[in-house]
């Protein structure tokens, strides 16, 4: 009986055991369970992280903010994804929302080399390059990111700028490091395009593609040098290539509409020309942009091409339907001009077509006039007045944003350049209508310019460039200008 007594006992002692030892592991399983969320959030958003990285490392801005917009549904405060996410706007070529968010990381992280890189490289990305450049060396060496952004955003503010020594010597320290990145072909190619040496900045273009035979940007430049050198058939096939190999197709098929036009199968052009002209505007401006192209052509080159098919068929009235809206939405733009003008003269409209004649040799002898400065910018970039006469031309008959590129560039290199601040001052009053940014600018320019020409009268009164600014804060927004 003693013996059976024991037994139970012990077993009672093992059961209860037992009890606890799953007990114990219960709580820890229910810990785990209960805690999932929180660990499996923060492992989402690091992986969401991770592959929004992955995506700019690759240039593809607009799949890195999808990523970035999963990881925020659970880290909404995260500095560290605050800070990527304005990297990729600034990459999409979105410097106001970019700006909003460095706003926001100062707020949650303070003033770190981190946000100061990434402000230099916003303001560079719109063609103040003054920051970058004089901590480029330190940037280089100790890097808060990307190299190859970082050199990417530098090359594109000196291009801008028409510094292009500077851009010379950051493209070949970039193809050494990085000998398999198409990117430095490509940007020395568009620079060898703005100088109309076509065989170089082919040759540039071609490399780009050797590299990476789908890096349909090289493919789409291609093209466009070889319909301006008319060349028909070598740009279709360019165009063909890069519309194989990209998801910005809208800049793509209307240069092939126009080489379809050309050769004659106007219909297959009218056909690509409608698939663009369904699309957004402001869709077709991140295309333009993705392809290296300017995106003001996103509001009127397909208009252009529908003009030059009803142009063929001598149906002027349709013809003159897309011009008129296009000449409104760009008004400098010389190849409208001269489209328009055709129009006008065989539909007899010989008033319109004297006064637009004369508006059209007027910006031919300008082009002509900055061709030959920007010859002597060149041998001397740290000329202020030459840059302004580049700027005020540009401005007043080119392109505005080239213009205010410019101008920018003078006052950095002269804040007390009243000419350039009054045109600057002109330019944003006339366009007040576009954004509080255009208002805020007006009045700033405008202060500047009157300060300076009250000085000009009382010699020996210092003027204070401060005064008349918004208060200073470590998060600057950039002036708004042409954007690459």
């Amino acid at each position: 009986m003693r013996s059976q007594a024991t037994d139970s006992t012990e077993t009672n002692t093992k059961t209860t055991a037992r009890k606890k030892r799953l007990l114990v592991v219960g709580l820890i399983l229910l810990g785990i369970v209960g805690s999932a969320p929180f660990w499996g959030q923060g492992l989402w958003v690091d992986f969401c992280q991770q592959r929004a990285e992955a995506n700019l490392l690759a240039r593809d801005p607009e799949r890195a903010l999808e990523w970035i917009a999963s990881a925020e549904r659970y880290a909404v405060d995260n500095p560290e994804l605050i800070l990527l996410k304005a990297r990729a706007l600034r990459k999409s070529h979105d410097v106001q929302a970019a700006y909003a968010e460095l706003q926001k990381y100062f707020e949650l992280a303070g003033l770190t080399p981190a946000l100061e890189q990434e402000q230099w490289l916003l303001k560079a990305q719109v063609g103040d390059n003054a920051d970058l450049q004089m901590h480029l060396s330190d940037v280089l060496m100790a890097p808060e990111g990307d190299l190859q952004d970082i050199c990417e955003t530098y090359v594109n503010s000196c291009l801008l700028n028409y510094q292009f020594n500077d851009a010379l010597k950051i493209l070949e320290l970039w193809e050494a490091d990085f000998p398999a990145d198409p990117l430095p072909h490509f940007m020395r190619g568009k620079m060898y395009e703005h100088n109309l040496t076509w065989d170089e900045a082919i040759a540039e273009y071609q490399r780009a593609l050797d590299k990476a035979p789908g890096y349909a940007p090289a493919a789409y430049s291609l093209g466009r040098i070889h319909l301006t050198l008319k060349k028909t058939e070598e740009a279709r096939d360019y165009f063909q290539q890069a519309l194989e190999n990209t998801s910005n197709p809208g800049p793509v098929k209307i240069g092939l509409a126009r080489c379809l036009r050309l050769l004659g199968q106007n219909q297959e052009a009218k056909f690509l020309l409608k698939e663009v002209l369904s699309e957004e505007v402001e869709q077709l401006r991140k295309e333009f942009q993705a392809m290296g192209d300017h995106k003001v052509a996103a509001s009127t080159s397909a208009q252009l091409e529908m003009a030059h098919l009803e142009l063929a068929d001598k149906n002027y009235e349709a013809a003159l339907n897309w011009l008129e809206p296009a000449a409104e939405a760009d008004p400098l733009n010389l190849r409208i001009k001269n489209t328009l003008l055709q129009v006008y003269s065989r539909m007899g409209q010989k008033e319109k077509a004297r006064a637009l004649g004369k508006e059209v040799k007027r910006t031919n002898e300008v082009l002509a006039e900055i061709s030959d400065l920007l010859k002597v910018v060149e041998e001397s970039p740290g000329d202020a007045d030459l840059r302004f006469q580049v700027g005020k031309k540009y401005l007043n008959y080119v392109s505005e944003e080239q213009g205010v590129v410019w101008l920018n560039s003078v006052i950095r290199l002269k804040p007390t350049h009243r000419a350039a601040h009054a045109e600057l001052a002109h330019y944003y009053e006339q366009n007040v209508s576009r954004g509080p940014s255009f208002e805020r600018l007006a009045r700033q320019h405008r202060a500047q310019a009157e300060a300076l020409a009250e000085q000009e009268e009382n010699q020996g009164v210092p003027v204070n460039h401060n005064e008349n600014k918004a208060q200073a804060t470590p998060v600057e927004e950039p002036e708004k200008a042409s954007q690459p």
